[in-house]
This record gives C-alpha cells, sequence and structure tokens, in this order.
C-alpha cells in the first residue's frame, strides 16, 4: 500500500543522514521536533491585547513622523516587488514550504525598523528564502551601515541550497554574516564577539523553549532603545513573559495581509518590545 504523504519519511531519512557528518545539528533538531510535538499536546497559548499594523506603527513613531516616510521609499517598494517576483518564479518548485516565507507586513516592519534605528548590529534568527533578510539588508543599504547577522538551520529538503536565501540579492550581501546552526548553539558566541545588539528578529523555531532561550540570551545585549521582533508569538507564552523585565514599549500585532508577497492573504501576528 502507498504511503499517503511520504513527507514525514522523507524527513526523517535526512535527520538521521546529518548523524555522521553534523551530529550536534542532528541533536538539535531531534530536540526541536520532541518540543514541537509536546507543545501540540499541553502548550498554553496566551491570550494577550492585541492591535493592527496601523496601530502598532503610529506606536514606534516619533514626533517627525517618519514612519509614514518611509514605508513611501521607493526601496522599499523595490525590494517588496522584487522578491513578489522571485517568489512567484520558483512556487512551481518550492524548495521550502511557503509558511517559510516571511509574510508581508512582518518584512516591512524590518525594513522600518532598520530605518528608524539605523542600527549597527542587528540579528535575526530563521531565514529560509531569506525575505525578511532581504528588507533588512535593503534598509541597511538606504543607511549607508550596519551589518545583519542571521542564524539559521535550513529546512530539511533536499537541493536546500539552491533556495536558502535565495531572496536575497548579490548586491546587498556584502552586509550579510549568514551562519548555520541552532540558535541556541550559535547565538551565545556571535553575541560575545559583535558587541550591543541594536535589532533583533525572531523568526525560526516558534516552541517555548526556543523563544525563550533567544530573548534571554539576547536581551542582555540588546541596547537600550533597541527593539526585539518575534514572528507567531501567538503559538506561545514567551514573548508575553518578556514583559517582566519591563521593556519601555510591548504590542503585539493581530492584522491581515493586503499585498501578500506570495499566495493568499493571511492573518498575521508578531510581536514588538522596545527595550
Amino acid at each position: 500500500m502507498p504511503v499517503r504523504n511520504p513527507e514525514p519519511l522523507r524527513t526523517l531519512a535526512l535527520l538521521l543522514s546529518l548523524i555522521p557528518h553534523r551530529p550536534h545539528e542532528f541533536l538539535d533538531r531531534a530536540a526541536g521536533y520532541a518540543d514541537l510535538g509536546l507543545e501540540r499536546l499541553s502548550g498554553t497559548l496566551p491570550t494577550d491585547e492585541t492591535m493592527t499594523w496601523e496601530e502598532a506603527l503610529r506606536d514606534l513613531d516619533g514626533p517627525h513622523g517618519r514612519v509614514m516616510k518611509i514605508l513611501e521609499e521607493p526601496a522599499l517598494r523595490e525590494i517588496e516587488e522584487r522578491t513578489r517576483r522571485l517568489l512567484e518564479g520558483i512556487r512551481a518548485e518550492d524548495a521550502f514550504s511557503r509558511r517559510w516565507a516571511a509574510d508581508s507586513i512582518f518584512a516591512r516592519l524590518n525594513y522600518v525598523a532598520c530605518r528608524l534605528l539605523e542600527p549597527d548590529v542587528v540579528f535575526e534568527t530563521g531565514v529560509a528564502y531569506g525575505v525578511s533578510s532581504a528588507f533588512t539588508l535593503r534598509a541597511l543599504e538606504e543607511n549607508g551601515r550596519g551589518t545583519l547577522y542571521s542564524v539559521d538551520l535550513p529546512p530539511l529538503r533536499r537541493q536546500y541550497e539552491r533556495y536558502w536565501g535565495v531572496a536575497v540579492p548579490e548586491g546587498l550581501r556584502d552586509r550579510w554574516r549568514l551562519h548555520r546552526g541552532s540558535s541556541g548553539r550559535t547565538l551565545p558566541d556571535l553575541l560575545r564577539r559583535t558587541g550591543p545588539v541594536d535589532l533583533f528578529v525572531h523568526d525560526s523555531l516558534h516552541t517555548l523553549r526556543n523563544m525563550r532561550r533567544e530573548f534571554d540570551t539576547v536581551w542582555p545585549h540588546l541596547r537600550p532603545g533597541g527593539i526585539l521582533l518575534a514572528d507567531d508569538v501567538e503559538r506561545n507564552c514567551a514573548f508575553a513573559d518578556l514583559r517582566q523585565r519591563s521593556p519601555a514599549l510591548w504590542r503585539v500585532v493581530r492584522d491581515r495581509e493586503k499585498a501578500p508577497l506570495h499566495g493568499k492573504a493571511a492573518p498575521v501576528v508578531f510581536g514588538i518590545a522596545v527595550k
């Protein structure tokens, strides 16, 4: 009898293939799968008050109204259209599931935050196609300064190398440092070597343990006034727990895309915290 869905078996085979050459990665991935399974059975979902994208932008905006001007920048429109065309072009091949490509609102938020902060050091966890990475790097290019450090375990797919970070244009890669590895294993050493962090973006494994670990690791390195962005915060209470650190601003955005970068318009939920 044929297997109805062979994908789990393919994933298991690829996972086991890591043991001889990348044993630490095998252990990290296996632990992540275990966490996902346990949380589906017993996870507690947050019940935080949310706001719309427009309301969040007003909270982020300063007295000079920079946010609306940033959203109208030609560079933002350029990277949006380029990314939309690219994702449409590779949809038939689609090495990664579409859910791993950042939504249009979260990608714009990355651009806006970078333009507002004019950061020297940006960290992100989770890359996949590199959609958020591309928006961040385009903003850094507009600023004329800054480096993006990306930490990611690429999805277990064959030929992932063809698509991992494919959304990042060659002309923006000079400011990009891509590190393969789990955030738990890779972030601490990188943070010690880079100094204070201006902007941190979480979009990797959305489990309670992983998100808490990332936030606990990064928060002491985040400069006062620095921003932490986290996608899919509705899945557990990790982002809600950040309020115990008394951030200057803490918001959860729940909205729906109007101009998606790929596929159909979808609901989005993400968090914004300012130290």
